[in-house]
């Protein structure tokens, strides 16, 4: 393993802020092999979030005995230009370590274990493979052969294979949901993230596209009193305490017959699901684009801390959606820390336990609607929402324009200008 890169990474986090940020929220202690840069890096970590500045003073101040390592980690890299790679070093790394130890553990315990548990414990160690086996063979793909490809990607004239959701700003800005994607779309509690995430289910599904949706913080009951109330623009209130009419209640279950027939979307009603039953229910289903509600809710492998599981969760999610080509979209939530800003715009920082999530989505949408303790949404009223596009990897960040209408769990676009 690489001592050089993780002292490259360590002196890199004392040089800037920026980068610090991101080494904490990309690697742990444990992927630092040697017994002195891991010290170093899990009292930096500790520094920073106490607010400190993480140079080489304040690391001597905490670290005395580390004082010859640290001042030579001070000037060990001129420059964080590099930063990115020598994270990556060390994230490739420890993985390759740790399916090291991981097959040898299985080899061991084969005598004791049937056939086939050995084979399950190996098929689990089989997408960490995977993963490392493309970024083996990205790494050699030499100019020339990626110019060629770009230039036969260009003169395809078959059409993409892009999820479009049919907001047509946010189509733009986006380009769909890409195959092998991962968005993120969040919201503070009770913010509209799920009304926000059945809008953009539905409409994919209006549009042909076989819809997946996993549903851990309501039953599927509940969810499905908001898709009755946004397809038919019935108070949701009224299908909640069953005050409809015989007619309206026909007209609901004439309009859900067609989607029933179409079967076009499927949801999975699971208070706690792994990453193992996501995969399960994705290779019976077969889903053109997969919502998971939501990801802090999944069940999380033991790791030393929880900030690390959901990382693995997110990890894993990301991994599955290159696997299967298919895009998925995680519901999360933002921290209370937005509640405290006059401006109350989200931001990436905002994302609540885990970094890896920001990490490893191509796209972070955020929900953010005014206040409407102290109003009486009925008929057509609205509150005014703005969708903001953290981060867009296949485009620029922007923000929309939408007005939200929860009585019926809808968002409607307000047409504005991207680009």
């Amino acid at each position: 393993m690489s001592v050089e890169a993780e002292m490259s990474v360590l002196g890199c986090m004392m040089l800037d802020d920026e980068f610090c940020r991101e080494a904490i929220d990309s690697l742990t202690e444990e992927m630092f092999s040697h017994q002195k840069t891991r010290k170093i890096f899990a009292a930096a970590v500790t520094a920073y979030w106490q607010g400190q500045k993480i140079d080489g003073i304040s690391l001597i101040g905490l670290l005395p005995e580390e004082k010859d390592t640290l001042l030579k980690l001070a000037e060990y890299v001129p420059t964080t230009r590099h930063g990115p790679e020598y994270i990556q070093i060390v994230r490739n790394d420890w993985q390759k370590h740790t399916i090291s130890e991981a097959m040898n553990l299985i080899a061991m315990e084969a005598v004791y274990k049937t056939p086939e548990e050995s084979l399950s414990a190996m098929k689990e160690l089989e997408q960490e493979q995977e993963i490392l086996v493309r970024a083996k063979k990205e790494s050699g793909v030499s100019f020339t052969d990626a110019a060629k490809e770009l230039i036969q990607w260009l003169r395809d004239a078959r059409e993409t294979k892009a999820i479009h959701c049919g907001m047509r700003a946010l189509d733009r800005a986006m380009g769909g949901f890409l195959p092998g994607s991962v968005a993120v779309l969040c919201a503070r509690a009770g913010g509209g993230k799920t009304d926000f995430a059945i809008n953009l289910a539905m409409r994919a599904a209006k549009r042909g596209v076989k819809v997946q949706y996993f549903t851990m913080e309501m039953p599927a009951s509940q969810l499905m009193q908001r898709v009755a109330s946004y397809i038919t623009q019935i108070d949701g209130v009224k299908i909640r305490d069953k005050l409809l009419s015989p007619q309206e209640i026909d007209g609901i279950e004439n309009i859900l017959k067609g989607f029933e027939e179409s079967g076009k979307i499927h949801f999975v009603e699971e208070p706690h699901i792994s990453l193992k039953e996501v995969r399960r229910n994705m290779e019976l289903f077969r889903p053109d684009i997969v919502f998971i509600d939501h990801i802090g809710l999944m069940e999380r492998p033991k790791a030393k801390d929880t900030y690390r599981a959901l990382g693995m969760v997110s990890n894993g999610l990301k991994q599955l959606a290159l696997e299967k080509k298919t895009p998925i979209v995680e519901l999360c939530q933002l921290n209370r820390q937005i509640e405290g800003r006059k401006d109350k715009k989200p931001t990436l920082a905002d994302i609540r336990e885990s970094g890896d999530i920001e990490q490893d989505a191509d796209y972070v949408l955020a929900v953010q609607v005014e206040d409407i303790s102290e109003k009486n949404l009925s008929g057509d009223a609205w509150a005014d929402a703005e969708i903001y596009l953290l981060k867009n990897r296949h485009g620029r960040p922007g923000k929309f324009q939408f007005r939200w209408m929860p009585q019926y769990h809808t968002f409607r676009e307000v047409e504005t200008r991207y680009g």
